[in-house]
């Protein structure tokens, strides 16, 4: 909503309650008015009858010979004089009285009124937040993700008048994390988490921004930081890298695995940040001695599509897992994706692995990938699937080629 929507919002909210009291004046001047008249008509009446009487007597005294014919002459100038100003006096009366009173004030106190909120609303209100965040907002469309340096000014100084804007102070931290300026990213998280202590975002990314400050090293302070932010979501893919990093200095190979590979979960495979955490827990299952060799690695390709008679949302999860064919029914491993890239060739192997441990090698596996229809990873009524047949991974390199096809069943 722009500034000027506003301010005319504002100019007509007033309009009604300025103008009610000059209605009800109006309505009890307009009864007052009535009797004004009535009585000004009533006086009229009254000082005509009057001069009328004196007509006649003056007349009458003529013809009894009591006054003379100039005497007369000078008497009816002065009586219709009489009557010209007592008539006069009683329509200005009424005049007066059907004025209306104080009318002219009200287009005065709806200019006036709007000015001061106008004001009002530029120096206590939003008028500048409104505008940063309509540049935003338009930035968002025009999908320009970098803020600008003229709009981080304006937000840098906005935020002093503001201190409790988190709004503000988030972007500050998000540009200057983006800039690699880590020592103002956590000045201005910490600010953003005085506003609001307890959200699991900022208390990621706070933890983040004190590790790096303090060349990557876990000292007290970032400790009680990922602690807190471990505290408030566990599940934080930021949070849970950290988490890695230090079991893994800590030498803590199978924790570090583990929190790793809930960080790359929902990561798009083909991204950098799930592909650095697949080299994490290939070193890690190294150094733990759980890492087989090159030669007994297993590695299964599949080609992956759905039939085309089934309508489904691109943004619908597939989940594709490798299972022990008689094991647990925990999946070896497992891959996130979306209906949308599908149809496509993926690679899984022990590096996708759910479990530190738990290699692909001499097991007879199968190969499951559903659709679902609810985004749970739990099978549900409504998903679609396919399941290959039991194969031996004593071979290094298994091959499948896989079509969701069949409707899932209990």
């Amino acid at each position: 909503m722009s500034l000027g929507l506003v301010t005319a919002i504002l100019i007509l909210g007033t309009i009604p309650f300025v103008a009610l009291p000059f209605y009800t004046a109006s309505k009890r001047e307009q009864a007052e008015n009535s009797s004004a008249e009535e009585a000004a008509n009533i006086a009229e009446q009254a000082n005509i009858d009057i001069f009328r009487d004196q007509l006649l007597q003056y007349q009458q005294q003529l013809d009894r010979g009591e006054i003379s014919t100039e005497q007369q002459a000078q008497m009816l100038v002065e009586a219709e004089q009489l009557l010209l100003n007592n008539t006069a006096a009683a329509q200005q009366q009424a005049a007066l009285i059907g004025t209306a009173k104080g009318f002219w004030l009200l287009p005065v106190l709806i200019v006036a009124i709007s000015l001061a909120s106008l004001g009002m609303y530029r120096s206590l209100g939003s008028g500048i937040d409104q505008q940063i965040a309509e540049t935003l907002a338009e930035r968002m469309v025009n999908q320009q993700s970098q803020v600008t340096p003229e709009l981080l000014a304006r937000i840098a100084e906005r935020v002093k008048q503001r201190p409790d804007n988190l709004y503000y102070w988030t972007i500050l931290a998000e540009d200057a994390v983006a800039a690699s300026n880590m020592l103002a990213a956590s000045d201005y998280f910490a600010e953003a988490l005085r506003i609001q202590s307890n959200e699991p975002y900022l208390l990621a990314q706070y933890a983040q921004a004190l590790f790096f400050v303090d060349a990557n090293r876990f000292s007290d302070r970032v400790i009680v930081a990922l602690d807190q932010a471990y505290g408030a979501d566990s599940q934080n893919q930021t949070v849970l890298g950290l988490k890695g990093i230090q079991a893994f200095q800590e030498a803590d190979y199978p924790r570090a695995i583990s929190y790793w590979q809930g960080a790359a979960r929902g990561l798009n495979p083909a991204g950098d940040s799930w592909k650095a955490l697949q080299g994490g827990i290939q070193q890690a299952l190294q150094l733990a001695g759980d890492m087989p060799t090159d030669s007994d690695a297993v590695t299964v390709t599949l080609n992956l599509s759905i039939a085309p008679s089934i309508q489904f949302e691109p943004g619908q999860l597939v989940f594709v897992a490798i299972v022990e064919a008689d094991g647990p029914p925990m999946p070896l491993a497992a891959r996130k994706l979306l209906a949308g890239e599908l149809p496509l060739e993926l690679t899984l192997s022990d590096s996708d692995a759910l479990m530190a441990g738990r290699s692909l090698v001499d097991k007879n596996i199968r190969v499951v990938a559903r659709l679902s229809s609810t985004g749970s990873a739990t099978p549900q009524q409504g998903d679609w699937q396919v399941i290959s047949d039991v194969v031996e991974s004593s071979s290094a390199d298994l091959q499948f080629s896989l079509e969701i096809a069949s409707p899932y069943a209990q």
